[in-house]
């Protein structure tokens, strides 16, 4: 376990590092909550599931007939995953926008279980600790219902997955699948 007081002087150097890590691990907390989406979406609908990590443009993967995912290293924090609501019941799309948050918590969970009572090395300190601060951070942004910043694909900003389900639970009108 390592005896480092990160609210100190001699703690700056590693929050630094740990501030790094979450930069680098942002890609990868958003294709963890997009595959939390993708994976639900896959069993519940029967038309393509597409995932997106990145701006549009990145390599393209077909994992199966009905299934892509596609990776750009330009912007990790952006997301998407899209399905066909044509017929699907509303309580199908309701499991599809919360897969997200629920994968992005249990990661959450699990990470904060290993920080918080298990004794580990430095280097795997800090990782855990940018893996849940990532990780915190992604869930927060997913689950307050709120637009996010906006993009090339959104301009108004896309709507968070909080926002898409308070508009499915309350709005008599139904929006097109993605989130």
């Amino acid at each position: 376990m390592s005896s480092i007081d990160y609210f100190s002087l001699s703690g700056i150097p590693y929050v630094l590092i740990a501030w790094l890590g979450i930069w680098l691990i942002r890609p990868l907390a958003t294709f963890f909550h997009e595959l939390g989406h993708s994976l639900v979406a896959c069993f519940l609908t029967s038309g393509e599931v597409s995932l997106r990590v990145g701006r549009p443009g990145g390599k393209l993967f077909r994992l199966s007939k009905n299934f892509t995912i596609e990776l750009s290293p330009r912007n990790g924090q952006e997301g998407l995953t899209t399905f066909s609501v044509k017929g699907l019941a509303k309580y199908k799309t309701f499991l599809i926008l919360v897969g997200g948050p629920f994968s992005t918590l249990f990661i959450v969970l699990h990470s904060g279980y290993l920080l918080f009572y298990q004794s580990h090395g430095l280097w795997v300190e800090l990782f855990l600790i940018s893996w849940f601060c990532c990780h915190s951070l992604t869930f927060l942004r997913a689950v307050i219902p709120m637009r996010l910043k906006p993009t090339e694909s959104f301009p108004k900003g896309p709507p968070s997955d909080g926002l898409q389900i308070y508009i499915q639970c309350f709005s008599k009108k139904k929006e097109s699948g993605g989130s």
